[in-house]
């Protein structure tokens, strides 16, 4: 009499996948790389690519939710999620963009006496991951690393602009408040974004960073009380956060 074991089976790409957790990851992994060639995936697309039924599909898919891998776009359509937003920020770290942009902003916020930030995209809004306050004045603009930023924020402006050359996936997110078509091309002829906050009376000028391979990974923006910050694309504010955020990238480039 001859035994059978459930051993291993090979997958479609040649690669052997265990069953059980495996098998689960397989199909996650499946359902990503179907969402990476397309905008959305939905219940049907997801049971047609994994080969099961929709009630096993809808499993998954309501499981990837609920852990941040999705998220919906409709009732019907799901989109990359939060974590994995998270995950690509993770990511930059190791470009070494938050290691090599330290240094700049204490330079450019010395420079200018403005609180410099550098922000990134989570998915949905611009994410402060990195600040160097300026103290020179008695009143100045503290912001809290973590902080969310607004529709309406300089560093949104620039991420929208510039999102078909982008690090990240733009999805259907909301536009800037106001940003005209005009606008948004002024932003990517010149690099510079302006914005004032009327309810705190705080201005911002924003500027893209760039990879090495030419995508904007993250925004350096100088923020403080709206009477000190210049709103003219060749002021010494806007000149030193161009210079800055070119001499973060070449750093990323050469180490």
């Amino acid at each position: 009499m001859t035994s059978t074991s459930r051993g291993p089976r090979a997958a479609a790409d040649g690669l052997e996948i265990a069953s059980g957790d495996l098998q689960v990851v397989a199909r996650v992994v499946q359902l990503l790389r179907l969402l990476a060639g397309n905008d959305t995936i939905d219940l049907v697309s997801a049971a047609e690519e994994l080969g099961v039924g929709k009630s096993t599909a809808h499993r998954y898919l309501a499981s990837m939710e609920n852990h941040g891998l999705l998220q919906r776009r409709d009732r019907n359509h799901y989109e990359f999620g939060v974590l994995l937003a998270e995950l690509g920020t993770m990511a930059l770290s190791r470009l070494g963009v938050l290691d090599l942009a330290g240094p700049v902003m204490e330079d450019i916020s010395a420079r200018v006496r403005h609180t410099i930030v550098l922000s990134v995209w989570n998915g949905t809004c611009p994410v402060v991951a990195q600040v160097r306050e300026d103290s020179s004045r008695t009143a100045h603009v503290s912001i809290a690393v973590g902080s969310h930023l607004g529709p309406n924020a300089a560093q949104t402006l620039v991420f929208w602009a510039f999102r078909t050359e982008s690090y990240y996936r733009f999805r259907d997110v909301a536009p800037p408040v106001n940003a005209t078509e005009a606008e948004l091309a002024e932003v990517r002829r010149t690099g510079v974004a302006f914005r004032k906050s009327p309810g705190d009376g705080v201005s911002a000028v924003a500027t893209p960073i760039r990879d090495p391979a030419g995508r904007v990974v993250a925004t350096l923006a100088a923020v403080d009380i709206a009477q000190f910050v210049p709103e003219e694309t060749d002021s010494p504010v806007a000149r030193a956060l161009l210079s800055g955020a070119e001499e973060i990238s070449q750093r990323m480039v050469t180490p």
